[in-house]
């Protein structure tokens, strides 16, 4: 019989605690369709994220979360992993802005009864720095992820809190998140990262240290990933490690994006180089 997976806010925080206890980077995989989910999952992942930009991944064009409503694609998405993901917690992303959901409790309450085991606030206007200043100016911006992640946090819901700059990684950790994603923007790398970005690998460290510092600032027990930027294959995880308190990684386009184009695209040019023996060759 396939069980049923089952877990809980304090459940989740147990198994996360308990890979920092081996002395093992936590891995969070974002992962939109089954066939990624699945080996997430078999390949030990320790949490695994539906987000709304792995929709243009599967696509097959650069990152984006403007093909759609976010929130409602991230809710789309969830049964095909769902259906494939047995014994990993599920979280979802929810666009805490989106004006056709105002009601950010029912919209925790839907991701609950979906079956999703927590929720975080994503896509979040930290990826836009421009527009999200022009929410926060009539009280729609980034204040209202912070809610998002309080409300879920006194529904007792495990949430995975995103964010960019330090003031909203110190409000984040004030609201309860339980896990906090340092992002580094997009995704260095393979066929659709960004082109003529510049970011080192210290300089991405540099960056996610400053923001461990400013939540752990509000909340000394909160767990940290990075995300994004430089930290594009494991071998970048080295340096992360090394000079910064992450306690892991969030893979977005360094699990969905870059393997598939790299492992595929090989595959199919080693099929080509083989040579047919003359006989396999239609006549002329």
């Amino acid at each position: 019989m396939i069980p049923e997976r089952s877990f809980t806010r304090a459940s989740i925080l147990a198994r996360l605690r308990a890979t920092l206890d081996r002395r093992e980077p936590i891995v969070a995989a974002s992962a939109g369709i089954g066939i990624v989910a699945k080996c997430a999952e078999i390949a030990g992942a320790d949490l695994i994220l539906v987000l709304a930009t792995g929709r243009s991944r599967h696509l097959g064009v650069p990152t984006t979360v403007n093909i759609g409503n976010a929130t409602a694609m991230t809710l789309e998405m969830f049964p095909e992993v769902d259906n494939i993901v047995d014994a990993t917690p599920i979280v979802g992303g929810a666009e805490a802005t989106d004006g056709s959901r105002r009601r950010l409790s029912r919209t925790i309450r839907e991701f609950r009864d979906r079956g999703f085991d927590g929720i975080g606030n994503f896509p979040t206007t930290g990826s836009f720095p421009g527009w999200d200043q022009a929410r926060r100016d009539i009280g729609e911006g980034a204040e209202l992820e912070h809610e998002l992640i309080r409300l879920a946090h006194e529904a007792d819901f495990f949430t995975v809190a995103h964010a960019y700059v330090s003031e909203d990684a110190r409000a984040l950790a004030a609201a309860g998140a339980d896990v906090l994603v340092a992002r580094c923007g997009l995704t260095m790398g393979g066929m659709s990262g960004p082109v003529g970005v510049e970011g080192s690998l210290a300089q991405g460290a540099e960056h996610v240290q400053t923001l461990i510092e400013a939540a752990r600032a509000e909340n000394p027990g909160l767990i940290v990933l990075a995300h994004g930027g430089p930290f594009a294959r494991p071998d970048d995880t080295d340096l992360l490690y090394a000079q910064t308190d992450a306690q892991g990684i969030l893979g977005e386009s360094a699990i969905e994006r870059i393997p598939v184009e790299e492992y595929v695209s090989g595959a199919i040019r080693d099929l080509k180089a083989q040579e047919l023996r003359p006989s396999a060759r239609l006549p002329a």
